[in-house]
């Protein structure tokens, strides 16, 4: 069943599965950057630490929870990161959120999404 509202309890579901599909498509490059900086294991400290993270900044993007600390962008310089790479984070991010919201809550997100990897691609000069 899918979700028709937003809750912190399901961003954090959704942002496990998410990387959990990341990780299990080992020949990605999108998966590479994140084994390399991560590791394999999504159960362990660095991992927990990644997804909390995600999960509040997805909150604050889809909900206006104010609990996100951080800086997206500036995690994201110096990571290797090429244009080719965000189309590919882009389909399989959509498909996680079509396995978990119905469209019209579903859409928030891939809005958002298709917004920050934009602005993520142009400051970090890969336009």
């Amino acid at each position: 069943m899918k979700y028709n509202e937003i809750t912190k309890e399901n961003i954090n579901e959704m942002v496990i599965s998410f990387y959990a599909k990341i990780l299990k498509n080992r020949d990605n490059p999108v998966s590479k950057v994140f084994v390399s900086r991560l590791g394999e294991d999504l159960n362990s400290p660095i991992w927990k630490k990644h997804t909390d993270l995600l999960t509040e900044f997805w909150s604050m993007i889809a909900s206006k929870d104010s609990s996100y600390v951080g800086n997206p962008m500036m995690a994201h310089f110096n990571m290797g990161l090429t244009s080719e790479m965000f189309p590919m984070w882009i389909e399989m991010f959509y498909k996680t959120i079509d396995s978990f919201y119905i469209e019209p809550v579903g859409d928030i997100f891939k809005q958002r999404a298709n917004n920050i990897a934009q602005n993520f691609k142009r400051n970090l000069g890969l336009v």
